[in-house]
């Protein structure tokens, strides 16, 4: 049950949302064709009837009329078919495109992705996540859905036929013919209660095998990825070796779990297998004494047989679908454990901002560490327009906690903060080169400009990257094609192009050398006068650089290192 009340609430969203008239109208459509399919089933089986009578009776004209009345049937049968398709998947990419955006935007407000690696490292994978369970849990929990409808419809179709049917049926007992109402009812009802009940105790270790294997799984493409993008670092270190030790081992506790699910599988597969098969001579055996006695001709019992077969297969969908099942609940697993990590994330910063363009105010700043160690205590500042802070500290005295609180994505955080929040800029150490042409790297994360690419080749050629000019429109991953100080230069046209009012830099200089990140902190001073400045750096030819310098030991509680 705890696995529908979730499932519930990973679909409710998309449902009542205002894609809500257009998914329930594909629905209907697809519900409507799956019961114009149990409609074609049931005229089969009234065609079984007349077409074995007409073969049992040898006559020819009423079997040229039933293989015509074949034909028709599979008319519509793939008509119904393709028709419940196209509904069906309509619906999917809707409530996909719907659920995922949904999600992205979810992932991306208040900066819970970075929140999330932060403080919540074991949110493994949430890009397997997105892309991929998004898309299992709508597309199988339509499937299985529908299924279970399609079951219940046929179940209560046949059933009328198949308790008519019982009444054929005499049992000999104590000397006589006893005839038991719904007789072939029961014996379906009985075999697929016995049924379900043992696929589902020798497939009850199916959803926690399921959940290990999609994350063992997502482990392995993650560290593929990883390697990609650290590419140049692992081949100077010449650390292919530890990397195929890393790959492997991965790889083995992945296929390891595979091969246990395997097994499972394989158990349940024989048994449902069997199960499946053998009921279909069930009725037969039920009521070959009064077939063989004439009490019925051949189309009759070819039609109760098909009946039975609906009914049973009815009854036990579980047994049928229960490697589905196993796997859709693993999904349903995973996405409910993001959507409770994201819901879990503290949506406001821990630092109240507020905007106030020409100055910079931080009042009574404290810094935590999630585990709710001090770092700072009580920092008080204030600069106007055109200064420029440098802030130092040893290694572990939170200089880059403190530039992730004052942009608002560090919540274990407490005090005021008062600056030009509408424009701002943060520049990383290693800087953040999306994907996309040159032109729309440098202008990121504002939107490109082509009319000014003279402009920009002029910034370029101010930071020393000329070369790059003719390359404006090529897409390639200039992560890996630029090295780290020419990303860093990057990132200083970026910012020459946006033009900030306050400017944050968390050692994004420390890949040049003292002369290149002199000349760029000279085009910040001579491009953006009026702009609000705070670095964070550790080389001491950055004092003479800035007009202020913040020594954060001096804000540091007495348990700091």
């Amino acid at each position: 049950m705890q696995t529908l009340r979730d499932f519930w609430l990973l679909a409710r969203p998309f449902w009542t949302s205002t894609e809500k008239r257009a998914a329930w109208l594909l629905l209907l459509g697809t519900v409507l064709m799956n019961l114009c399919l149990v409609g074609v089933n049931i005229l089969t089986n009234f065609w079984n009837l007349h077409f074995y009578n007409a073969l049992q009776a040898l006559d020819y004209d009423a079997f040229l009329i039933g293989g015509a009345q074949f034909i028709l049937l599979q008319l519509a049968l793939a008509t119904f078919t393709v028709a419940a398709f196209h509904f069906q998947q309509k619906l999917t990419l809707r409530w996909r495109r719907w659920s995922t955006r949904n999600t992205l935007q979810q992932w991306l407000q208040r900066h819970r992705y970075l929140k999330l690696q932060l403080n919540a490292p074991e949110t493994d994978n949430p890009d397997q996540r997105i892309a991929e369970d998004i898309y299992l849990f709508i597309s199988m929990s339509l499937k299985l859905s529908l299924g279970l409808m399609t079951s219940l419809v046929s179940l209560f179709s046949f059933l009328h036929i198949l308790w008519q049917a019982s009444s054929l049926v005499m049992l000999p007992i104590g000397g006589e013919e006893i005839i038991i109402p719904g007789l072939l009812v029961w014996a379906a009802m009985l075999y697929s209660i016995l049924g379900t009940g043992g696929a589902f105790w020798l497939g009850r270790a199916l959803p926690r095998l399921n959940f290990i294997q999609q994350k063992r799984e997502a482990d392995f493409r993650f560290s593929l990825m990883r390697l990609r993008e650290n590419a140049e670092a692992v081949a100077q270190y010449r650390g292919e070796a530890e990397e195929d030790a890393r790959f492997n081992r991965r790889l083995s506790a992945a296929l390891e779990n595979f091969w246990a699910l395997v097994k499972q599988q394989k158990v349940v597969l024989g048994y449902s297998t069997f199960y499946m098969r053998t009921a279909t001579v069930i009725p037969m055996f039920i009521m070959a004494p009064q077939f063989f006695a004439g009490a019925f001709p051949l189309g009759r019992l070819t039609q109760i047989s098909a009946a039975f077969g609906e009914v049973h297969e009815a009854m036990a969908y579980l047994v049928r679908a229960f490697l589905e099942i196993a796997e859709w609940k693993a999904v349903v697993d995973r996405l409910m454990g993001f959507q409770k990590r994201l819901d879990s994330v503290k949506g406001e910063p821990g630092v109240q901002l507020e905007h106030q363009p020409g100055r910079l105010e931080i009042e009574n700043l404290s810094l935590w560490l999630p585990d709710g160690k001090p770092l700072l205590n009580g920092l008080n500042l204030a600069l106007q327009s055109g200064d420029r802070l440098l802030v130092q500290a040893p290694s572990g005295f939170g200089k880059s906690t403190l530039i992730r609180a004052l942009t608002g994505i560090w919540s274990d955080a407490s005090g005021k903060a008062t600056y030009d929040l509408g424009s701002v800029l943060t520049l990383a150490q290693k800087p953040y080169l999306p994907l996309g042409s040159l032109r729309d790297m440098l202008w990121y994360p504002a939107p490109t400009r082509p009319e000014q690419d003279a402009t920009l080749s002029h910034i370029l050629q101010q930071c020393q990257l000329e070369h790059l000019t003719e390359h404006l429109d090529k897409e390639i991953d200039w992560s890996q094609t630029l090295s780290l100080g020419e990303q860093q230069r990057c990132a200083f046209v970026r910012t020459l192009l946006i033009r900030p009012n306050v400017l944050f830099l968390d050692e994004s200089s420390s890949a040049l050398d003292s002369a290149m990140e002199a000349h760029c902190y000279g085009l910040l001073t001579q491009t953006l006068p009026d702009a609000i400045i705070i670095s964070v750096g550790h080389r001491a030819s950055l004092e003479q650089l800035h007009t202020e310098t913040l020594y954060l030991e001096e804000y540091a509680p007495q348990t700091a290192p």
